[in-house]
């Protein structure tokens, strides 16, 4: 079986709980051998929820249900160990803060927060000073505020590292990670639903673009490669995806007949063809279209698109060809 890596979500939710497990299990010891078992109960419920959910998601890999089911599981332990034990256990608010603010988005996190703080308070103020309330409210207002930031920046630069890692940074189309895993869906549901229409893929190759790099320079290069695929993403619809494959070659991958296919390829190299370039260039592109055959690997499929690339080359360039079944 092929490993695929965790999401980063999954890494988070396995984590804590995890850490969770550890670090009350040695406090449902101690409850129970203290026969303290009303708190004991509540540490064995965490203890056992969270050894749950790590096993859940492991072999699941879902992390939506198992997200909601750990921030309610971390107000409810927070909350209840302070309604049963007073309030020295008010120690659990500040992890039960943090732990929210890294499973949901920040701004649902920020509202249970609050409910849960103004709850706790509520419970605890007749028990405390005017001074250990200012304390509490502070302290949690401050662990807010510091959670809130943290998370909303790490999930901005998580945002932001998704999109790099899977953007060509030249030409801004998808890169070849991106374009195999893809590929890779695209096979896996037409294999599930063999009587779908059947997807197809457009290997697009600039003809002697090793030529413009020689003459003109790797800058003028690049700027062919970024023009060309801003022309060709143009060209394309929403079901329609650009990849950059390698080089001056690049990947359309579409849903649709093949006749459709045939008319984009055709449409897509008369448009590099009429596109007036820098520098005066007259830039032609060869194609090959392969239509999927049924329980082919991406990579087979693929291939016979690089076979009728080359076959458009070798019969003159600046032409579709169609792949062999």
């Amino acid at each position: 079986m092929k490993y695929q890596k965790r999401s980063f979500e999954e890494q988070i939710i396995m984590s804590i709980s995890a850490a969770a497990a550890l670090c009350i299990l040695p406090f449902l010891v101690i409850r129970i051998i203290n026969q303290d078992w009303y708190i004991a109960f509540l540490d064995f419920v965490a203890v056992a929820s969270t050894t749950g959910l790590l096993a859940y998601v492991y072999f699941t890999r879902r992390t939506l249900f198992a997200r909601w089911v750990l921030s309610i599981i971390s107000l409810a332990i927070a909350s209840g160990t302070i309604w049963l034990k007073g309030a020295e256990q008010i120690v659990w608010v500040y992890p039960a803060i943090i732990c929210l603010f890294f499973i949901l988005p920040p701004q649902l996190a920020a509202v249970l927060c609050a409910v849960n703080v103004g709850f706790i308070g509520y419970l605890l103020h007749a028990d405390m000073t005017l001074l250990d309330n200012v304390r509490y409210y502070f302290s949690t207002l401050v662990t807010f505020f510091f959670s809130y930031a943290f998370s909303d920046r790490m999930r901005f630069q998580q945002v932001q590292l998704q999109i790099l890692s899977y953007k060509d940074p030249l030409t801004g189309a998808g890169n070849r990670r991106a374009m195999e895993e893809k590929l890779i869906d695209i096979v896996k549901e037409q294999r599930q639903q063999p009587q779908k229409v059947k997807a197809c893929l457009l290997l697009i190759d600039l003809d002697e673009f090793k030529k413009i790099n020689d003459q003109l320079g790797h800058a003028c290069g690049d700027e062919v490669l970024a023009q060309t695929s801003a022309l060709i993403e143009h060209m394309l619809t929403s079901e329609q995806y650009l990849y950059r494959f390698g080089g001056e070659e690049f990947v359309v991958l579409t849903d649709g007949n093949l006749e459709q296919a045939i008319t984009l390829g055709e449409s897509i190299r008369q448009a590099v063809n009429d596109f007036p370039f820098e520098q005066g260039l007259h830039i032609t592109v060869s194609t090959g279209i392969a239509e999927y055959q049924f329980d082919e690997t991406e990579f087979e499929w693929l291939g016979r698109a690089d076979t009728a690339m080359y076959q458009a080359k070798s019969a003159g360039r600046d032409l579709c060809c169609l792949a062999a079944s």
